[in-house]
């Protein structure tokens, strides 16, 4: 008997004897073994590898797969070891029209994975404003969920989908967000930043002319040990935002960090001489001292930064 007569029944009974694999390379022999094994095998992946060949799909945007997938039991809540669903793979590849499928055959669009982090997430991220707007689109999704802290690379702080915006200067996404009016402008990660902060240290000065327009919003908010939005601008040497922020009546330009320093004693420290100008014009106090005693004016002299001492607002004697 020739491979080709032999009877279902046996062709089912060897691949039960076989890996996935193995299956996959009997089915494709020839055209009477595919037509046999094709079904049976996407539902054995589902039931035996976790819908790993739905994953597969999704990630590579192949949605004939994932729709066999499907129809053979593979359940669209499935997700791999780092909790990733379907639709977190498909949005996470920036692929449209792959998650416009998923979320039609019934994916969770809340559904998060290990890092508590939902597919939302990636295109608020990446700022694809489109698969942005068709997951906010869909009924019950919640746009604000902060994500889990992660220490090992690739490093997470907890952000939710509205700071990823606010960090890599996607202001059209970070717009849309903010139309829902059901999204955090103070939510803070894991070291305590806030939208804000997070556009202050990444030196975001679009999306900053967009938050500080926000109606209540705090532009002088304590992050981890006391650091205010100016301070992280000033910080990382972002003078634009920084010029944003020293312009708001509500930013005291003295205010002070746990450490006692103040957003003149960074930038005198980091050697940002044009945002020191800009502190001592908005009238910072340059002999206000850190608790290990150290002023901007006696830093400056120290480090022999004339063209910092000698500024405008500077005085020999406090």
């Amino acid at each position: 008997m020739g491979l080709s007569n032999l009877p279902t029944e046996l062709v089912q009974a060897i691949a039960e004897l076989l890996s996935e694999k193995d299956v996959s390379v009997f089915a494709q022999l020839n055209r009477q073994f595919f037509d046999i094994l094709i079904d049976y095998l996407y539902a054995r992946n589902a039931t035996r590898s976790n819908a790993s060949a739905l994953l597969w799909a999704a990630d590579k945007g192949y949605e004939s797969t994932a729709r066999q997938a499907l129809a053979n039991g593979a359940k669209p809540s499935a997700a791999n070891r780092k909790g990733d669903t379907s639709l977190h793979l498909a949005t996470n590849a920036g692929n449209l029209s792959m998650a416009r499928f998923l979320l039609n055959a019934g994916v969770d669009v809340n559904q998060q994975n290990k890092y508590s982090e939902i597919p939302l997430s990636a295109p608020a991220r990446d700022g694809n404003k489109e698969l942005v707007k068709l997951l906010l689109d869909q009924p019950g999704i919640d746009p604000d969920v902060l994500g889990r802290a992660r220490i090992r690379p690739p490093r997470l702080q907890g952000q939710t989908p509205l700071s990823y915006a606010a960090m890599n200067g996607h202001v059209d996404v970070l717009k849309i967000l903010l139309a829902t009016n059901r999204v955090n402008i103070e939510s803070k990660d894991s070291r305590g930043w806030t939208p804000l902060a997070y556009a202050a240290a990444y030196g975001q000065a679009e999306v900053m002319e967009v938050l500080i327009n926000v109606p209540g919003i705090q532009l002088e908010s304590r992050a981890q040990w006391g650091i205010t939005p100016l301070m992280l601008a000033v910080i990382h040497g972002h003078e634009a935002v920084a010029r944003i922020l020293i312009e708001q009546e509500s930013v005291k330009g003295d205010a002070k960090c746990d450490g006692e320093s103040t957003a003149l004693w960074f930038a005198v420290v980091h050697s940002h001489s044009n945002i020191a100008k800009l502190l001592l014009e908005k009238g910072c106090n340059p002999h206000y001292p850190c608790q290990m005693g150290n002023t901007p004016f006696s830093i400056a002299i120290t480090n022999g930064q004339e063209e910092i001492a000698t500024s405008q607002g500077f005085r020999l004697i406090p």
